[in-house]
């Protein structure tokens, strides 16, 4: 098996396990911790506006039930731009982040400017027709994200192979990943090579075999979420090229001389 040449950080949400989820708050732990990258989950609202925001509904996170009473339970994609502004999605995590607001797609790039990458993941392609198109079109518009581009710091991965695809043929200059539960087999592995160069797997599940099968097809390994240490050890043994984290500091700090040898994803 060939050992991965670095092992790039990322925080997972922004940084999840210390500040609320996909918030520029995350996003800002994460740009001092250390990590290469932090990756945050994109959908669109009502109104076709991009938003960082994970769950198919405002339930978990917010105070959707406080602020639209009986919409709790919605599909947060059926809320409006300026409807999703004036929900709190910090106080769910802890007082101190309390008044935290959605970000829009572009504060993002406004956080990391020039000290990280972003991996952006497409969360729900199905509720989120278009998708694609406006993330794209944000990519090659805005000056933030363009350099992000240019300076390879930028990642689109996703769990839907259709929405990948279609990602690949309209912006072929931005690298993709696969994401998949457990890594599949060879056969799958070279259709994911016609449109990704790498395939994104949950830890739990990967032995050196899986690996193995990975890099046959000429594609590189991705891991998540990782948050025990044994786990860290395990996945930086198996040679792994990007591991994600709700703890980017922790790791950053106990594994300097591991991860951070490399940023640009191409």
């Amino acid at each position: 098996m060939t050992t991965a040449p670095a092992h790039l950080l990322i925080g997972h949400r922004g940084a999840a396990g210390v500040a609320p989820e996909n918030t520029v708050a995350a996003f800002e732990v994460a740009r001092s911790s250390g990590a290469q990258f932090f990756e945050l989950d994109v959908q669109l609202s009502a109104d076709g506006v991009p938003f960082a925001f994970h769950d198919p509904t405002p339930a978990r996170t917010t105070n959707a039930a406080e602020v639209f009473p009986g919409r709790e339970n919605d599909p947060v994609t059926s809320f409006t731009w300026a409807e999703l502004q004036r929900l709190d999605t910090g106080s769910s995590f802890s007082g101190a982040f309390r008044g935290e607001r959605i970000p829009h797609f572009d504060d993002a790039a406004e956080v990391a400017r020039d000290a990280i990458g972003v991996f952006i993941e497409i969360k729900s392609p199905v509720t989120s027709p278009g998708i694609e198109h406006i993330i794209v079109g944000r990519l090659r518009s805005d000056p933030r994200w363009q350099r992000l581009v240019r300076d390879g710091r930028i990642e689109v991965l996703g769990f839907d192979a259709a929405s990948n695809q279609r990602f690949a043929v309209l912006a072929p200059e931005v690298p993709l990943q696969q994401l998949v539960y457990r890594v599949p087999d060879a056969e799958t592995l070279a259709r994911i090579s016609t449109y990704a160069g790498q395939v994104g797997s949950n830890h739990r599940w990967l032995n050196g075999a899986a690996v193995d099968r990975v890099r046959a097809a000429g594609l590189g390994m991705s891991v998540y979420t990782v948050n025990a240490e044994r786990n860290f050890n395990r996945m930086v043994a198996l040679g792994v090229d990007r591991i994600t984290t709700d703890f980017p500091v922790e790791f950053s700090r106990k594994h300097p001389a591991t991860v951070g040898h490399a940023v640009a994803v191409r």
